[in-house]
C-alpha cells in the first residue's frame, strides 16, 4: 500500500467502526439490575417533579442529564429487542429534544418519534416498572400473603 492509501484506509476503517457502533446502540447491554434500577429512578425523580406542570428549562436539563446517565449504565441482558429499542428511542429522543420541543409538544408524546417506536418506548417503560417498581414509586414491601392480616372484631 502506498503512503497516501494507508492513512486513508485507517481513517475509513475508524469511521466505519464508529458508524457501526452508533448504529447498533452504544449503551451497554450488560448492566446490573441494581445499577439499571438506580439510574432509572434517577430519571423519574425529575420527571415526577415536573409531571403536574410543564417542566421548567432547568427541570428539562435535569431530565436530560439523568437520561444521559441512564444511557451510560445501559440495560440488563434480559431485556427484549423491542424493549431495548424503546430504551434507545427514549434516550435518543430526550437527548435530541430541546426545551421548546417539550414545552410546545403534546403531553405524553415523545417528540419526533414514530408510533411503532413510541410503542417500543412504552414496552421499555413497562419493563422498567416490572424490573424496578421502586423506581416508579411502587412500594415493594406490601405483603403478598393477606391471610395473616388481623380481621375486624365484631
Amino acid at each position: 500500500m502506498t503512503r497516501i492509501k494507508r492513512p486513508a484506509a485507517a481513517l475509513s476503517a475508524t469511521v466505519l467502526l464508529a458508524f457501526s457502533l452508533t448504529a447498533c446502540g452504544g449503551a451497554p447491554t450488560d448492566a446490573s439490575e441494581e445499577d439499571f434500577c438506580k439510574a432509572l429512578a434517577d430519571v423519574f425523580e425529575p420527571l415526577v417533579a415536573a409531571s403536574f406542570e410543564d417542566p421548567s428549562e432547568e427541570q428539562w436539563e435535569d431530565i436530560q442529564d439523568s437520561v444521559e446517565e441512564l444511557e451510560e449504565v445501559g440495560t440488563p441482558e434480559d431485556i427484549s429487542d423491542d424493549e431495548r429499542n424503546g430504551f434507545e428511542v427514549f434516550v435518543e429522543a430526550v437527548g435530541d429534544a430541546d426545551y421548546d420541543d417539550i414545552k410546545d409538544g403534546e403531553d405524553g408524546e415523545i417528540p419526533g418519534v414514530s408510533e411503532d417506536d413510541e410503542a417500543d418506548a412504552d414496552k421499555f417503560f413497562a419493563y422498567g416498572a416490572e424490573k424496578c417498581p421502586e423506581s416508579f414509586g411502587v412500594p415493594t414491601d406490601v405483603p403478598t400473603d393477606l391471610t395473616d392480616l388481623p380481621t375486624p372484631t365484631e
